[in-house]
C-alpha cells in the first residue's frame, strides 16, 4: 500500500525535527523477540508483558510531548485520528498498517476506535510463541493517545490499547485497538462494550497507569 504524500511529509519532517533515524524492521524484530524471550524468562509471560506494556506506555507519553506544539492544531475526529494512526506505526515500525477507525455514539459522547492491522509486524513476525507478544506497541499506542487526548481535546477522552491478535499466537495478522473513551462514561458500561479488550489486563489497569502518569480523569 503506497505512503500518502500527506503521511509521508509529515513522517519526514518529524524525522527531521527530532533527528530520528528510519527504521530498520529486521533490527527491530530481532531485537524485540530476544528482549520478550529474556524478560519471560525472568519474568513469566504476564510479568514480561506488563513490563513491555508500561515500557511503552512511558515512550508514547514522552515521544507526543515533544510534538505538543505541532499536535494544537489538530482535533480528536475521525480523519486524524485515521492520519496518526497509520503515521505512528510506520514511523516507529517501519510498516505500513491497515488502519480502521470508527466513531460510535453512546450517551456520554462518542467513542473513538483506531484498529491498527499488520501482516508483517516487526513486533512479532518470525516469533512462535503461541500467544499475543506485541505489548510494547500498545502501550505506546495508549500513552501517546492518552496524551494527545489531553493535548487536543483537554481530557475529554481518556485511551484503552491492547494487543488484540498477534502473528506470535498464530494469527493472520497483529492488531493493536485503540479506544478513546468519554471520560464520563461508567467503566461497567465500557467494560460491556468492549470485553474483547479486557481479556488479560483489565480496564483497572489502563485507569491505575493514566492516574499515575496523568492524575485524576478530568470528568
Amino acid at each position: 500500500m503506497p505512503v500518502p504524500p500527506s503521511i509521508a511529509m509529515f513522517i519526514t519532517k518529524i524525522r527531521k525535527k527530532f533527528g530520528l533515524a528510519c527504521v530498520d524492521t529486521y533490527t527491530l524484530n530481532r531485537v524485540y523477540i530476544m528482549a520478550v524471550t529474556e524478560l519471560i524468562h525472568a519474568h513469566g509471560y504476564e510479568g514480561a508483558m506488563k513490563r513491555l506494556f508500561e515500557w511503552g506506555f512511558t515512550m508514547g507519553h514522552a515521544y507526543l510531548l515533544r510534538m505538543e506544539r505541532e499536535l494544537k492544531k489538530f482535533k480528536l475526529d475521525v480523519p486524524t485520528l485515521k492520519f496518526f494512526g497509520r503515521a505512528a506505526w510506520y514511523l516507529f515500525s517501519g510498516t505500513d498498517p491497515e488502519i480502521e477507525v470508527n466513531e460510535k455514539k453512546v450517551e456520554e459522547g462518542s467513542y473513538f476506535e483506531v484498529i491498527v492491522r499488520d501482516r508483517e509486524s516487526p513486533w512479532d513476525s518470525g516469533f512462535k510463541l503461541g500467544k499475543k507478544a506485541a505489548f510494547y506497541p500498545a502501550g505506546a499506542y495508549e500513552g501517546a493517545s492518552n496524551t494527545f487526548a489531553l493535548i487536543v481535546a483537554g481530557g475529554k477522552w481518556y485511551a484503552v490499547c491492547r494487543n488484540t491478535k498477534s502473528l506470535a499466537a498464530g494469527d493472520d495478522y497483529t492488531e493493536i485497538f485503540n479506544v478513546y473513551i468519554p471520560v464520563n462514561r461508567p467503566p461497567n458500561k465500557v467494560i460491556n462494550d468492549y470485553s474483547q479488550l479486557f481479556d488479560f489486563l483489565d480496564l483497572e489497569y489502563s485507569l491505575k497507569l493514566y492516574e499515575k502518569t496523568f492524575g485524576p480523569l478530568r470528568k
